[in-house]
């Protein structure tokens, strides 16, 4: 038979085995379920199918929503590799960065199907068949239910099945997989990546490991692994030194940029470059390998900036508003005019996050390393946080960091050294991208007594507050209060004036020791209070940070949490209402 289904359910009783929690039908999957039955069986291939797979484990690397195991609703294995579905069953629709049941929004889903996926798919990825390096693993999300055009900006239509959808693939869902399969292919190798069929030995070993039922297995964890170690980052970073491509990641504070500093000490008399995402944190990075005596031989820009340089008659404006399929293709171009003087002898990516499905892997293997073969001989150092991309609906950024780490030592870092004298600081920020309204809760100041909490009815409110309890400390003469350790970070709609009527930020803080943090000032040590963007002031850290924000909300938690995660000491949290 083409289509085995491990356990096999007999199809006449699916509405009694395929159930919610008070025994009436789950109908979405029941409605898969015979789908895959019937179209797979007159199949010329072979097909696998489990249904309802719990694993006993989830991917550290890719858990968005902070799970312990993992319920696959649908795992399918042929010849091209594996598919992970996730059904959602009902009328669905989507709003900003949310899903809903219900075709008018009705209630709020706790979560992206599309994410939820991707964790699934990689935790079967890295924690259960592992070994099956030659194995193409793949995701995809079905709504058996939604007979109506669906559109979204936070998903890939090519990886959705619909009743609407059907059409496409002549009411085949044989024919939406293998289509599933060849566009999620096609995107890894513009990446460097291919894949041939797996053997049927393969299969079956694969078989095996998930048949009948996948065992708790006594895992080794360790919940700090810096600490298992018994060494410190830097002597972490001589051991990774056998292998010259090395991909750290970390969240904010954990010692991202120390590393990168190591490693930069030890490229002596070589050829580099140090690439930023952001100009500020490009202009406090040369600075800083200034005073380490490390400029000589390195080149410290942004990416837009480097495009910028070797493809001059493209404006900022135009770089920006490239998709990526778009920016891709303007980067390769460039690369492809550049001479031989333009490669490095090693590259630092810092803030990878924001740039991994902007070319980067095309920028590593063209511009480091010999025969054009960086991501294989190269010597480069990628520094990233897939928590602070976040808010980046629809972008690829979890698979091509997985691609990537392919070609380099990976190492993750939970220890967060930054704001180590304000432990409440770690605690808001492990909780903040899941849960923003934490910060209205009645108990906030019992659980987070460190972290100062004010509330304005106006931004000029926020003015006043700020001169009186922050500028005026720190004009006084004796006082312990530094304008150079302190930095006002703004939420976006309000430095551009577009909340509720108000005047921009830009306007109010237009008073005599305030200024606007810009590259000439960054590294001034001045005694002024300086005001930036939250997201502009990314990578950047201060003793004191003063948030000016917005209600929190799903809108605006990735500012929320690059903003509190800046602190060194002290965060104060200013809402605006």
């Amino acid at each position: 038979m083409p289509v085995t289904f491990l356990p096999y359910n007999p199809i006449s009783a699916l509405d009694k085995i395929i159930t919610k929690e008070d025994g009436s039908p789950l109908q979405g999957e029941i409605n898969i379920y015979k789908k895959l039955f019937t179209d797979l069986n007159i199949s010329e291939d072979n097909w696998f199918v489990w249904h309802d797979l719990k694993l006993p484990s989830h991917s550290d690397s890719y858990n968005y929503y902070k799970k312990t195991s993992a319920q696959i609703d649908f795992l399918i294995l042929c010849k091209e590799g594996i598919l992970v579905l996730e059904v959602k069953g009902g009328p669905i629709s989507t709003k900003e960065n949310d899903f809903f049941y219900g075709k008018m929004f009705q209630k709020k889903m706790k979560q992206n199907p599309f994410k939820q996926v991707e964790g699934y798919k990689f935790t079967l990825k890295d924690k259960l068949l592992n070994n099956f390096k030659n194995c193409f693993f793949c995701d995809a999300v079905a709504l058996p239910h939604v007979n109506y055009k669906f559109k979204s900006k936070l998903i890939d239509s090519n990886l959705l099945w619909t009743e609407f959808t059907a059409k496409e693939y002549d009411n085949s869902i044989e024919k939406f997989i293998k289509h599933t399969f060849s566009h999620t292919k096609k995107r890894h190798k513009k990446h460097f990546r291919t894949y041939s069929d797996i053997s049927p030995k393969e299969i079956n070993a694969i078989k095996n490991i998930l048949s009948p039922k996948v065992n708790d297995k006594n895992e080794y964890h360790t919940n700090d692994t810096l600490k298992w170690l018994g060494i410190q980052n830097i002597e972490i970073l001589e051991g990774l030194n056998k292998n010259p491509r090395i991909m750290i990641e970390g969240p904010p504070g954990s010692g991202k940029t120390t590393i990168a500093k190591a490693f930069i000490d030890k490229q002596i008399g070589k050829k580099g470059i140090y690439i930023c995402w952001n100009n500020l944190l490009m202009h406090y990075t040369k600075n800083t390998l200034k005073i380490r005596d490390n400029t000589k031989d390195i080149e410290v820009t942004t990416f837009f900036r480097f495009i910028k340089k070797h493809n001059p008659k493209k404006t900022y404006a135009e770089i920006t508003l490239l998709s990526e399929e778009q920016f891709y293709l303007l980067l390769r171009d460039t690369l492809a005019n550049l001479e031989k003087t333009n490669f490095y002898d090693f590259i630092v990516i810092d803030e990878g996050q924001d740039i991994f499905d902007r070319g980067l892997d095309l920028f590593l293997n063209k511009l480091c390393g010999y025969n054009e073969n960086g991501l294989t001989n190269g010597n480069s150092l990628v520094l990233y946080d897939i928590d602070q991309s976040y808010s980046l609906g629809g972008r690829s950024v979890s698979e091509l960091a997985d691609l990537l780490t392919e070609y380099f030592t990976h190492f993750k870092l939970n220890e967060i050294k930054r704001s180590a004298q304000n432990p409440d600081i770690r605690l808001l920020s492990s909780i903040i991208l899941e849960n923003p309204t934490e910060i209205l809760s009645k108990k906030f100041n019992e659980t987070y007594n460190n972290i100062s909490i004010k509330k304005h009815s106006s931004l000029s409110k926020v003015k006043k507050h700020l001169v009186n309890n922050v500028l005026n400390s720190i004009r006084q003469e004796n006082s312990s209060l530094k304008g150079a350790d302190c930095i006002i970070l703004i939420e976006s709609k309000l430095l551009k004036g577009e909340y509720l009527g108000n005047p921009d930020m830009h306007y109010e803080l237009a008073i005599k020791d305030i200024e606007e943090l810009s590259e000439k000032n960054i590294t001034d040590t001045a005694n002024k209070l300086r005001y930036t963007s939250i997201l502009k002031y990314k990578g950047l850290e201060s003793k004191n940070v003063f948030l000016v924000v917005t209600e929190p909300s799903d809108y605006n938690k990735y500012e929320l949490f690059i903003g509190i995660t800046r602190a060194i000491n002290n965060v104060e949290i200013n809402i605006i209402y």
